[in-house]
């Protein structure tokens, strides 16, 4: 078995004319989080022109010098971007009371904890298939990343998958995003998608926050038995072949990440629980 066939469904008889996927969500939002008060805020634009070239700076409105409004084009997507000169709504960024250092440390997450000014980065209603909305987002990264070369810049809050990322590790997976700019199956789900754990009862479960973005259902381990960072591994893989349009998963495939040893899933709630198999 081939390393990519482990993630190839075998599906069932009874569902094989049933494929379920709903749309994707059409709009796409980010918050970018800064330690700081910006002085000069239009360095932002300059930054933004220094990455993509002169003349994607759309529109430019910084009638209030506190505050600056614009909106950059990317190959014919506009993002509108909004610097705001105060802390992020706590109901607009969940920080975890206990967090999961994956994509920060301490240091990094009380620096978020701590926000002093952030940015919001929206485009509207461009992520209306499978395909646009992966368009999007990967200009969305490589947008990201040209904003976090500013001063002051802590990291990025996805909305979406309730995602905290540092400006280190965003920077680190932006990277590979340029070097496999050329491959439409190459997707960067670290920095869309979040892995959560959980227990019902007294089984433990791993399992993504952030796929129904893209228009599918959550993909949840039941009671893994591997080590955690092969549970991440599978589970950012297997996301990456359905935002990439290479599989579907769906209630009552089958699936053999080892040869002879099958795990089925099952939907709840809005989910696909993966169980069985010595996974």
């Amino acid at each position: 078995m081939g390393f990519f066939d482990r993630f190839k469904k075998k599906q069932q008889e009874s569902v094989s004319g049933s494929e379920r996927r709903q749309a994707p969500e059409a709009d796409t939002l980010c918050l970018l989080v800064m330690d700081q008060v910006l002085q000069d805020v239009s360095q932002a634009g300059n930054l933004v022109e220094q990455a993509f070239g002169f003349g994607v700076l759309e529109k430019m409105d910084q009638s209030d010098p506190r505050m600056l409004h614009m909106v950059v084009k990317l190959e014919g997507v506009e993002f509108w971007c909004s610097y705001m000169p105060f802390p992020v709504p706590q109901e607009e960024m969940n920080l975890s009371d206990v967090p999961e250092y994956n994509f920060f440390n301490a240091e990094e997450y009380q620096a978020f904890c701590e926000n002093k000014s952030f940015w919001i980065i929206a485009q509207k209603g461009g992520g209306q298939s499978l395909e646009e909305k992966r368009h999007i987002c990967r200009l969305f990264t490589r947008l990201n990343a040209a904003f976090m070369e500013q001063e002051g810049a802590v990291g990025v809050y996805v909305s979406a998958s309730e995602l905290l990322i540092s400006k280190r590790v965003y920077l680190h997976y932006e990277a590979i995003l340029e070097k496999n700019a050329e491959d439409p199956m190459y997707f960067p789900a670290p920095l869309w998608i979040s892995i959560r754990h959980g227990k019902k009862g007294d089984i433990s479960m791993i399992g993504t926050w952030g796929l129904r973005q893209f228009g599918f259902l959550e993909l949840w381990f039941m009671d893994p038995k591997s080590e955690w960072a092969q549970i991440h591994e599978k589970l950012y893989l297997m996301s990456v072949f359905e935002i990439t349009g290479r599989e579907l998963y769906q209630n009552m495939d089958t699936i053999a990440f080892t040869p002879g040893d099958t795990s089925v899933f099952k939907e709840l709630n809005g989910a696909l629980f993966i169980v069985g198999g010595n996974v």
